[in-house]
């Protein structure tokens, strides 16, 4: 879904990508440049505006790599179970590993600073831009409709934009203000949110 050259490049992209995310989280977009980016990853700095249009840019693997993991489990979902089962069920029988937990944590906090950081923002609005498109083949097969018709298309919109409210306010609660948010809790938002942001036609098992 979110295409790059390569599977070394991406790799590669994605390494400089959780050092931008680290240095950012602790001293602040501002006070960081894409020197200090490039010399945390050890690599030139010319190297690091080959891979991103911008230090901002730079945090867009991180966060892409959340939205691919909610897509392909989103492409996994079956027609008997509601997504907050399916998801469930998944993840009990795959759990995160310490370093998929760490990008989730560091995707958190980029989306918390993005609330402040016009250029954080306009990364992480892209993301879910294109989290969107990924999801749209999945609305259409749970609602029997075509990829481009008018109700999927909306449908797929407003389960990104669920996602990310959701996404925002379990940042903002777990990481600012340290509450603990358990993961059946976060699945029962996200479940939640997408039915009434669908007006229930999405979230609930396929109607037979």
């Amino acid at each position: 879904m979110f295409g790059i050259a390569g599977p070394r490049q991406a790799q590669a992209r994605l390494e400089v990508s959780r050092h931008a995310c680290a240095l950012f989280w602790e001293r602040g977009v501002a006070q960081t440049s894409g020197d200090d980016i490039a010399a945390a990853a050890g690599l030139s700095t010319r190297t690091i505006w080959r891979y991103f249009r911008n230090k901002e840019s730079c945090v867009e693997p991180v966060l892409e790599l959340s939205a691919c993991r909610f897509i392909a489990l989103a492409h996994l979902w079956p027609a008997e179970l509601s997504l907050a089962e399916h998801m469930s069920a998944r993840m009990a029988a795959n759990p995160l590993s310490e370093q998929e937990i760490a990008d989730e944590v560091s995707a958190l906090r980029i989306a918390t600073m993005s609330a402040e950081e016009p250029a954080l923002r306009a990364a992480y609005l892209m993301v879910h831009d294109q989290m969107e498109s990924g999801f749209v083949p999945v609305v259409a097969k749970r609602l029997r409709l075509p990829d481009d018709d008018l109700t999927v298309r909306l449908c797929a919109a407003a389960v990104t934009g669920a996602f990310r409210v959701i996404d925002e306010d379990v940042g903002r609660r777990a990481i600012l203000e340290k509450e603990k948010v358990t993961q059946q809790e976060a699945l029962g938002l996200i479940d939640r949110a997408i039915r009434d942001a669908t007006n229930g036609r999405l979230g609930g098992p396929v109607p037979t």
